[in-house]
């Protein structure tokens, strides 16, 4: 395995436990321990976890950004499901926007086969994803290159999508929490799902089991200012609860 694959895994494992132990990685990737002990350090200083006695623990710093790379590979599966659950409100002849998220490229690989749709999206990624989709028209916002996320932000991105009205927005964020609603990591990517949110009839916020109880650095808007939560495992009936109350439908995958 190389070196970049064994820290995406570590980054994975972090995601959902939140702390891992040096002994552990070393048998799970049949590597010394001074190895894991490399990676963590590398880790560190990408800004990703913060090395403890023995092992690390997650770095929960409100304004912490995954690099996509990392992002795409962290509970894939459960953001497959979403994709695939989300397909299933999609309705041939819908316009669709699509945030630069990894959840919202797990939708697009899965609505390729509807007919007469329409996309409008400010993610390279999901640009490239429904490129060969046979009936499927893509417009791209444009604006300033994130290359971090793979995204286009800025004011241009932001005109471009006021100038539409769509039948569904869907986006994610970087955590959910309740007092504080859905939160974003970056300010100018927030811009962007704010605008997406204003220019549909209804909003999806795919928001996998990892979103919740967290949060971010931008308070980017209310729970109830979305129409569905479309999310990976059961959550606990306090959260089952307080999004009923605000009229939200929530969706498992």
């Amino acid at each position: 395995m190389l070196a970049i694959e064994r820290r995406r895994k570590i980054i994975s494992l972090l995601e959902e436990r939140n702390s891992v132990l040096v002994p552990e990685l070393s048998k799970i990737f049949n590597v010394t321990e001074e190895t894991v002990r490399r990676d963590l350090e590398k880790l560190e200083g990408e800004g990703f976890l913060k090395r403890t006695y023995g092992g690390a623990v997650i770095n929960d710093s409100i304004n912490a950004e995954l690099p996509l790379k990392i992002r795409e590979v962290t509970n894939i599966e459960g953001k497959r499901a979403i994709g695939i659950k989300v397909a299933e409100y999609i309705s041939d002849g819908h316009t669709i926007m699509l945030d630069s998220s990894t959840t919202a490229l797990q939708v697009a690989e899965s609505i390729k086969d509807k007919r007469k749709i329409t996309v409008i999206t400010n993610s390279v990624n999901v640009v490239s994803e429904l490129s060969n989709a046979k009936d499927c028209k893509v417009i791209s916002t444009g604006g300033t290159l994130r290359e971090n996320s793979m995204s286009f932000v800025g004011h241009l991105t932001e005109d471009s999508i006021k100038n539409f009205n769509v039948d569904i927005a869907v986006i994610c964020c970087k955590g959910l929490d309740t007092e504080k609603g859905i939160t974003e990591s970056n300010d100018m990517e927030a811009e962007v799902k704010k605008a997406m949110l204003l220019a549909a009839e209804k909003t999806y916020l795919v928001a996998d089991y990892t979103k919740f109880n967290k949060v971010s650095f931008i308070k980017m808007m209310k729970i109830e200012n979305v129409d569905i939560i479309f999310t990976d495992k059961k959550l606990t009936e306090e959260w089952e609860q307080f999004i009923a109350n605000r009229n939200v439908e929530l969706v498992y995958c």
